[in-house]
């Protein structure tokens, strides 16, 4: 077995066992004991899907993964022959992709738009430059981050039908912002077409809840305390067929001279957004919706994307900034700790 795979293995089993040992503690303080419970690695991120009530909750639970194999060889940037790939390496020329692909390219795009680049799905020649994982600590050449910059404008893709075209044939894509809360929302269509009446799923900070815990009172999901311990959380908020998704500057980061780097990059400048927030989380019916705005409220600040948050109907948003003051958004119902 090779060092990734055995590292592979380390993580899957420690994230395992530490889900677990928290899920009582975070998301369910109240749950009864889980028909079935399945943990696998994909998008880069530990996923568990814990299933309570369904009429098959071991056969359902392995379709989840099954799923989740699926989507990965579409949606990855790094994965040979995916969708993703076969575009960034088409040298401009015309692609088809799958339905899901397309789709989720036409939503990342409109995100794109409506934040004003804040979410930008070519952000990829630029986050390629970046290694938050490896420890190596290394923050890219100026030089090489301008060049880079050149290729990231949302713009230069265009998505008709199935076909997807770059006007730019060094643009690059990277639906890393938007492909686990895409997920998300395929997993919950999967769960509801099997019947599945309670679940929870952990894709990595994207929380999906399936109705209600056993006992009809709704899921209470734990958001996790920036820089603090893994089982420290700041706030707990209350979520039933609804999705819980964060995206934190402790997630994946560095420290170089003595600044912080971290993986939620402004499309704008190619380093680390510094918006004076360690976190967003956001509270939504969709995944998908939940996860382009965790990231692109990120990017924006407290201002701007509380302002933007207030703006949707039916989705709230929790920043928690530098210092970790808490600041909801007018309809939240979680309360801090």
């Amino acid at each position: 077995m090779t060092t990734a795979n055995h590292r592979r293995t380390a993580i899957l089993k420690a994230a395992a066992a530490a889900f677990l040992m928290l899920l009582p503690a975070l998301f369910c303080r109240e749950v009864k004991a889980i028909p079935a419970s399945k943990t696998g690695f994909y998008f880069d991120t530990v996923v568990t899907v814990s299933i309570q009530e369904a009429p098959d909750p071991e056969g359902l639970a392995e379709s989840c993964f099954d799923l989740m194999n699926e989507l990965e060889h579409l949606l990855s940037r790094t994965l040979k022959g995916s969708d993703v790939w076969r575009i960034n390496h088409a040298g401009g020329e015309s692609v088809t992709v799958s339905s899901r692909t397309a789709d989720l390219l036409r939503f990342g795009l409109s995100w794109a738009g409506q934040t004003d680049g804040a979410l930008d799905i070519t952000i990829a020649p630029v986050s390629s430059l970046w290694d938050f994982t490896s420890g190596q600590n290394n923050v890219p050449k100026a030089d090489d981050l301008e060049k880079a910059l050149a290729h990231v404008d949302y713009r230069n893709v265009t998505v008709e039908g199935n076909t997807v075209t770059l006007a730019d044939p060094e643009a690059m894509i990277d639906l890393g912002a938007v492909a686990k809360g895409y997920a998300a929302d395929a997993l919950r269509s999967l769960l509801e077409e099997g019947g599945c009446r309670s679940a929870l799923v952990n894709l990595g900070g994207n929380v999906l809840t399936v109705g209600s815990k056993s006992d009809g009172s709704a899921w209470n999901i734990g958001i996790r305390k920036p820089f603090g311990e893994p089982e420290e959380v700041i706030a707990v908020v209350p979520a039933a067929d609804q999705c819980v998704i964060t995206s934190g500057s402790y997630e994946r980061c560095f420290t170089a001279d003595g600044k912080l780097y971290h993986h939620i990059l402004d499309p704008k400048t190619g380093i680390s957004a510094d918006s004076g927030l360690n976190s967003v989380t956001i509270l939504s019916a969709s995944g998908a919706a939940g996860d382009a705005l965790s990231t692109a409220c990120f990017v924006m600040g407290l201002e701007d994307g509380m302002a933007l948050i207030e703006s949707l109907p039916g989705i709230e948003a929790l920043f928690v900034t530098t210092d970790n003051e808490l600041f909801p958004s007018s309809g939240w119902p979680g309360s801090p700790m």
